[in-house]
């Protein structure tokens, strides 16, 4: 959530009006970009850690993981499909950790000092903002296939996103959040930011980027401390 909060902070800071009155905006925005990216980062490791078993470190915990839920695996595990079915959870928090490492490298060249690079700190965030879009929707997509009450059905229901509306929330709003800023950091480029009416159509897309990323913070929140949930 310090993660959105910033990064909403920040990009109030790419306003024309903002930037043009106050000459140390852009400074305080890239470093707000860079501490929020930081967070984010540190939170995507922290969650494919967890998640990592079937994928990567996880020699100890290989049995528990075959005999926790059988029904999640439809291959055996030493076929190259049965090897994805168990690597699958972990490999998709990997891309979300991709997506915040090029989030940390392009805020920092957000940064005036680097303003030499800054058109390349862009492209980091528009590689950042695929990676995350994706890695949610994937997320948003094996929860629809997962169905608590069979769990040999691995069929697509939209019916299956309703069983854990706050997950819904916290994938959702992530998912949007990347998807505003990769089209609002194309619209940063110096090709289609020009002038002062041009820079206004990215600072807001930021924020409304920004505002999809409190608002999954707050999911997560309430699903970490109010609900149950494996």
């Amino acid at each position: 959530m310090i993660g959105g909060l910033t990064f909403i902070t920040g990009s109030c800071m790419y306003f024309p009006s903002v930037y043009n009155k106050y000459s140390s905006a852009l400074n305080v925005g890239g470093w707000l970009f860079t501490i929020g990216s930081f967070f984010f980062l540190l939170a995507d490791l922290q969650e494919w850690w967890y998640y990592r078993v079937g994928c990567f470190c996880d020699r100890k915990y290989q049995i528990a993981l075959e005999t926790h839920d059988p029904p999640l695996f439809r291959n055996p595990r030493n076929t190259l499909i049965g090897r994805y079915e168990r690597a699958e959870v972990g490999i998709n928090f990997f891309m979300s950790a991709i997506g915040s490492a090029f989030y940390l490298a392009g805020s920092i060249l957000f940064i005036p000092v680097f303003n030499k690079e800054l058109t390349l700190g862009e492209w980091f965030f528009i590689i950042g903002s695929a990676f995350i879009y994706i890695s949610q929707a994937w997320k948003v997509y094996r929860s629809a296939c997962t169905n608590i009450h069979n769990r040999h059905d691995h069929q697509f229901h939209l019916s299956n996103l309703l069983n854990d509306i706050p997950a819904l929330g916290v994938d959702g709003f992530a998912g949007l959040g990347g998807v505003f800023y990769f089209i609002g950091t194309i619209l940063f480029l110096p090709f289609f930011n020009k002038t002062d009416a041009d820079a206004i159509r990215p600072a807001i897309l930021f924020v409304c980027g920004g505002t999809c990323f409190t608002l999954s913070g707050f999911f997560l929140q309430y699903r970490h401390h109010f609900t149950h949930h494996d």
